[in-house]
């Protein structure tokens, strides 16, 4: 079957970079998420809006105040100062990462 459309049955071409590479999602993002130095999880980004950074967004909707986190590779390391504050990070983010 010809189809004498640039290989599209549909009859327009399509055009494959009309987005970025950086621009577009790749269905396997995801990352370690550690608190301090304890390992909690994985975050898997499954839309295109999702940020690893919106783990500091939940905390803080959580109650937790002035969350500092940072990017290292494929793992994201939130910063816990009080080892009682760590904990309890570490509880909900656990909840929060096996239901996603």
């Amino acid at each position: 079957m010809s189809t004498g459309n640039n290989g599209n049955i549909y009859g327009a071409p399509f055009i494959n970079d009309a987005l970025d590479d950086n621009q577009t999602k790749n269905a396997h993002d995801q990352y370690e998420v550690y608190v301090n130095k304890s390992h909690v999880g994985q975050k898997v980004l499954l839309t295109q809006t999702e940020d690893v950074e919106d783990i500091k967004g939940y905390l803080e909707a959580k109650g937790f105040n002035g969350v500092k986190g940072y990017l290292d590779g494929d793992h994201y390391v939130i910063q816990a100062d009080d080892p009682a504050e760590a904990e309890r990070m570490k509880d909900i983010l656990s909840i929060y990462l096996g239901i996603r």
